[in-house]
């Protein structure tokens, strides 16, 4: 086996290696045996989050906590109030299994299931303001979970609402989308015709960029932790691009099974997977480049939903595009625009700078 050192650490593949398999094995083989003893995809039929989006960092959790003996957050020397943040987690990956589940059992009550979901999301994210708030600095840093360089934040997001809304615009400028025009109403809230437009505007920035991603953030914690925290930092080693690019490579593999259920963008065929690989690539670039520019674990989950939020919204009110690959947003036309920025992105001296430099190395949490 092939041994990276750094300084005077290494690659720890076994580590990395029970983590893709036990966070492969949970989230494929739960949406499998749904998909098994059900005759229609269950989390298209019930408009529920596939429970597996929670499994990356359930896992990262359970390994650093209770097996990994040398994390930072390993239960018998981290007894600080962060935890808590943690241990709700956990809590939470479980009785959302317990809700799907139930829902896939009893699909005429699918609205109760969606609504108490979505009422235990909102939940953990004001459990995660209230211990925030009764945490010290110092306790947060060991956690990874400090919001750290909060003056770089808001670049990040602006960057993606301008984006997914250039898209939009190209779509209709060339036109490779259809313009959705009026709609009686915006998130479910009849919306006067002389009002339709300023409401647009103002649930776009107050629901849409703000509301929904905080709302949802356990969904995007649940990936970003466990891909951006947890094996982006083991990974570090190799090289922070080789890094990066590796856990793309993984986020957009693990994707697959989601696009061939055409739960995704992109067409149930080899030209989707192999347009959802390389966006999930060129997109992970974004992620680790801001986790890596920051170390601020919260703004990539906030910035993974709001990805998801801006762009439903522009395929809901403002243009649908005509072909899923010949378009731009998120098709091809689009991944070509995409990769321009990325090219731009590494050309920040960051990548250039050396394992030491910038950010302190921790066990399972990039600070």
């Amino acid at each position: 086996m092939l041994r990276f050192y750094v300084m005077s650490g290494r690659i720890k593949f076994k580590r990395i290696a029970l983590f893709l398999l036990l966070t492969f094995l949970l989230s494929w083989g739960f949406d499998g045996c749904l998909l098994y003893f059900r005759d229609s995809d269950p989390f298209q039929s019930l408009g529920m989050n596939p429970w597996g989006m929670l499994v990356p960092a359930f896992v990262a959790l359970i390994l650093q906590m209770f097996l990994f003996r040398d994390s930072p957050i390993f239960f018998k020397s981290y007894k600080e109030k962060p935890r808590y943040i943690f241990y709700a987690f956990m809590v939470l990956t479980l009785i959302y299994a317990i809700l799907v589940l139930l829902a896939a059992s009893f699909p005429d009550l699918k609205q109760l299931f969606q609504g108490i979901s979505a009422i235990l999301f909102t939940l953990w994210t004001l459990w995660v303001f209230y211990v925030y708030g009764k945490s010290d600095r110092a306790s947060l840093e060991r956690a990874g979970l400090y919001f750290r360089n909060r003056a770089k934040c808001p670049p990040f997001i602006i960057g993606i609402v301008l984006f997914f809304l250039l898209q939009a615009a190209l779509n209709l400028i060339f036109p490779t989308g259809e313009f959705v025009g009026q709609l009686e109403g915006i998130y479910r809230l009849p919306i006067p015709s002389a009002l339709y437009i300023p409401s647009l505007i103002i649930l776009f920035v107050l629901v849409t960029v703000i509301g929904i991603p905080l709302s949802g953030l356990a969904v995007v914690f649940g990936e970003e932790y466990g891909w951006r925290a947890f094996l982006l930092s083991e990974l570090r080693k190799l090289g922070k691009l080789k890094a990066v690019l590796g856990v793309g490579l993984v986020w957009g593999i693990w994707h697959i099974p989601v696009i061939l259920r055409g739960l995704h963008t992109y067409p149930a065929s080899l030209a989707g997977i192999l347009l959802g690989v390389a966006f999930f690539l060129l997109w992970g670039i974004i992620q680790g480049y801001a986790m890596l520019k920051t170390g601020n674990i919260w703004l990539v989950a906030f910035m993974h939903g709001t990805v998801n939020s801006v762009y439903q919204f522009s395929l809901t009110y403002i243009v649908r595009p005509d072909h899923p690959v010949f378009s731009f947003g998120l098709g091809l036309f689009g991944l070509l625009i995409l990769a321009i920025i990325v090219y731009f992105v590494l050309r920040d001296k960051l990548w250039r700078e050396s394992v030491s430099q910038g950010i302190r190395e921790d066990n399972g949490n990039v600070p």
